[in-house]
């Protein structure tokens, strides 16, 4: 299992030599922080994060190279926060004697519960890795620990899983719920909510209970599901 440590990101800026400039780098992270969660990632400058500390112009260029580094920077603070929470979640959660239904509600609520926590942060952080390569490549990261964390907490159901693999099984049902994850952040977040009429219990409610129903497949007693494959390997002939 994921060992909780998040390997930092080639992020380009000049640590603090002295406790003050600590303190100093925290207010400016702390700024940042607010301003994504507050604001469209299209306002987010270094002006209007400067603007909510005292801090000079120059005691931002004294720690960051530009803005690009200071988001690399906050994104890795995130996941500093959140990561060690959610491995540390879905181990207490291994020690519960429960149905494989029960087991992927509550491992994936664990990821759903997170993330919503910081969720303003991870939609611009999804929203600017489409262009920022250096982001993507650290969301990408985290999204490989988590998924090979649950896939080692739901292995322990394997015989109750109703596929011939079951741990390609559990890579489908991550990558639905990666996929219902990021079209609701991106797409459809609170703002459309009423348009849409459908609040994100719902939708992550009736997310992890079709994942459930999913991963039991032909144990209990449904037709037969769609044929796994795994990337690269050959489509499955129509039957």
């Amino acid at each position: 299992m994921y060992n909780g440590r998040v390997d930092a990101s080639p992020t380009k800026y000049h640590p603090p030599l002295r406790r003050p400039g600590q303190k100093t780098l925290e207010r400016l992270l702390t700024a940042a922080e607010e301003q994504l969660r507050e604001e469209d990632l299209d306002a987010f400058t270094i002006q209007n994060v400067l603007a909510r500390t005292d801090l000079s112009v120059g005691a931002f260029y004294s720690r960051f190279p530009d803005k690009n580094a200071l988001l690399h920077t906050v994104q890795q603070r995130m996941h500093q926060r959140l990561e060690p929470k959610i491995m540390a979640g879905l181990a207490a959660q291994a020690r519960v004697e429960e149905s494989l239904e029960e087991a992927v509600d509550h491992g994936f609520g664990i990821l759903i519960e997170n993330v919503l926590e910081e969720q303003a942060l991870t939609r611009a952080f999804m929203m600017r890795s489409v262009f920022d390569p250096v982001m993507r490549a650290k969301g990408e990261q985290v999204n490989v620990a988590r998924e090979a964390a649950m896939t080692v907490f739901l292995m322990r159901y394997r015989d109750e899983i109703g596929h011939e693999d079951p741990e390609l099984a559990i890579n489908a049902a991550y990558a639905m719920y990666s996929t219902v994850l990021r079209g609701r952040l991106v797409y459809f977040e609170a703002a459309s909510e009423l348009e849409r009429g459908v609040s994100d219990d719902t939708i992550f409610s009736l997310l992890t209970w079709t994942l459930g129903r999913y991963l039991r497949g032909n144990n209990n007693g449904s037709a037969s599901l769609p044929f796994l494959t795994r990337p690269g390997e050959p489509p499955a002939p129509l039957t």
